[in-house]
């Protein structure tokens, strides 16, 4: 087996959008096939896995075909090859669906699939939107504790006057 393949797989499951990575989004049509990499499960299409880009970069092509995707139906299609010099920052590549039957079964898992992501991601957008609330408040109460606990200062002024002497004071 190909040592860039392997190595590709070994450190495929890294994560982030640096430049540093290459980004290689497998897709599927219709979206929703299990996307299986070397016997390792990662979800749903539309998926995007990333690559160290040190890893690929004396290399001409990435090979994917250890990588398939799987309908609902067991309809299956194997990814391939990846011309790296065609697509040097990333890659987006679909596996079409082969003519087999229940078609129907595949895009309706499809459509729940999608809508399963959706709330998924708008889940994380509350979650994140309560993080910044709750850091914000405490911002607030910890401004609110350091004004109530500073201790006030007093400013006295005393002078002489013609009937003795004068204080004043002032505190902020």
């Amino acid at each position: 087996m190909n040592k860039l393949y392997m190595a590709a797989v070994v450190v495929i499951f890294l994560s982030g959008c640096a430049s540093s990575q290459y980004a290689i989004q497998f897709d599927s049509n219709p979206q929703g096939a299990m996307l299986v990499c070397d016997g390792k499960n990662w979800g749903y299409t539309p998926e995007t896995l990333y690559l160290p880009k040190k890893v690929i970069k004396d290399q001409s092509e990435l090979n994917m075909s250890g990588c398939t995707a799987t309908w609902v139906s067991g309809a299956k299609h194997r990814y391939g090859t990846i011309p790296l010099n065609q697509y040097p920052d990333g890659v987006r590549i679909t596996a079409p669906r082969p003519d087999a039957p229940n078609l129907e079964e595949d895009m309706s898992f499809a459509l729940k699939v999608q809508q399963f992501k959706y709330q998924q991601a708008r889940d994380a957008a509350a979650a994140k939107a309560k993080a910044w609330a709750d850091l914000n408040q405490s911002l607030k109460d910890t401004a609110e504790s350091i004004r109530k606990n500073t201790p006030t200062s007093t400013y006295t002024n005393c002078y002489n006057t013609f009937g003795g002497v004068s204080c004043n004071s002032t505190s902020y």
